[in-house]
C-alpha cells in the first residue's frame, strides 16, 4: 500500500521562519518530498545520533519521588499534530500541559530531557518562558539535559532551565533563524507552465512576471527573520547571562560539549548516569533541607 501524501505538512515548512538547524530541516523536507512522491525511502544522509556511553535513561525516574520528566524529542511544533498512532513529534502545548500536571501531582524537580534539532518558531519563546515561570511559582527546580542535540527551538527551551547539562557527545546551540523558499520559475519554464494571478494590493503576490521572487518580498522576509533572531538572542541572553554580543558571536553554530561549556551555553558536562545521580542528590538534599 502506498503512503498518503502530506502536501499540507510539507508546504507549512516553507516560507515561514523556523528555529531549526539546517540538517534537521533538510532531513524533514526530504522525507516529506519522498513521501509525497509515493516513496517510503528515507534520505541517505539521515542525521546520525551521537554515540552514548551509558545505557541508563531518564525514564527510570520514579514519579512518586516528586521528579517529573519532559521529553523534548524530535521535530517541535506549537500545536499538537495527531496521527493514527497518537501525537507526532513534540508540541509546545503538550509541554505546558505536562508541566501543569506534574506540578499539580507534587513534583519538586522537573527535567527537560532534550534531543531535538528544533522546529517551529511561533510560540517557542512564550511557552518556554511560561514553563520556567510555572516552575518558579511552584518552587520547582528545573533541569535540562542534552541527550544528543539541543539546537535552535530545542535550545530555546533548554536554556530556561536553572541548570543546563550536556552529554559529552551531544551538540548544543544553533541560535539562529531559517526560512526556506522554493524558486520554481525555471522548472515551470521548462515544462511550459505560466501561472497567472488576479489580485488586489501591490504586495499580495510575491512573484515577478518571470515567476522569480520579488526583491521587496525577500526584503520583507529578511526583516521578519532579523526580528525573530533578535528575540532569540535576547531570550538566550536573559536566561544564560551571556551578553547579546556573545550570543551573536556563536553565528548560529552548534558546539560539542567542551566548547558549549566554555561559551556558557551549558553549565556542566555529564553522562546520563552521572546526571541522574546528580539530580537525585540535589533532589534529596532539597527535600531534607
Amino acid at each position: 500500500m502506498k503512503p498518503h501524501a502530506l502536501h499540507r505538512l510539507l508546504s507549512s515548512l516553507y516560507n515561514v521562519p523556523h528555529l531549526v538547524d539546517q540538517q534537521t530541516f533538510e532531513f524533514a523536507t526530504s522525507f516529506l518530498e519522498n513521501r509525497n512522491n509515493q516513496s517510503l525511502m528515507l534520505p541517505q544522509e539521515m542525521p546520525e545520533a551521537p554515540e552514548q556511553e551509558d545505557p541508563d535513561c531518564l525514564e527510570d525516574f520514579d514519579p512518586e519521588m516528586g521528579i517529573g520528566v519532559l521529553d523534548i524529542q524530535g521535530p517541535l511544533t506549537y500545536r499538537k499534530i495527531m496521527g493514527l498512532c497518537g501525537e507526532i513529534g513534540c508540541s509546545y502545548e503538550s509541554l505546558l500541559e505536562q508541566t501543569d500536571e506534574m506540578i499539580e501531582a507534587g513534583a519538586k524537580t522537573i527535567i527537560m530531557n532534550v534531543d531535538s534539532g528544533g522546529g517551529q518558531g511561533y510560540g517557542a519563546f512564550e511557552c518556554s518562558t511560561e514553563i520556567r515561570k510555572k516552575c518558579d511559582d511552584a518552587g520547582v527546580k528545573l533541569y535540562a539535559y542534552n541527550d544528543g542535540c539541543m539546537a535552535s527551538a530545542a535550545y530555546v527551551f533548554g536554556c530556561v532551565a536553572d541548570v543546563v547539562v550536556t552529554n559529552p557527545h551531544a551538540e548544543t546551540g544553533s541560535v539562529g533563524v531559517l526560512i526556506a523558499l522554493l524558486d520554481q520559475s525555471k522548472y515551470m519554464d521548462n515544462i511550459g507552465v505560466r501561472p497567472i494571478y488576479i489580485s488586489a494590493g501591490g504586495q499580495k503576490i510575491p512573484f515577478n512576471e518571470d515567476n522569480t521572487f520579488k526583491q521587496s518580498f525577500l526584503d520583507d522576509l529578511q526583516v521578519k527573520v532579523d526580528a525573530l533572531y533578535e528575540d532569540f538572542v535576547s531570550h538566550v541572553s536573559n536566561y544564560t547571562g551571556l551578553s547579546a554580543e556573545a550570543v551573536k558571536a556563536t553565528e548560529a553554530k552548534t558546539f560539542m560539549a567542551d566548547e558549549a561549556l566554555s561559551l556558557g551555553l551549558v553549565n556542566n558536562i555529564m553522562t546520563r548516569s552521572e546526571f541522574i545521580q546528580y539530580v537525585l542528590d540535589q533532589h534529596k538534599g532539597a527535600s531534607n533541607a
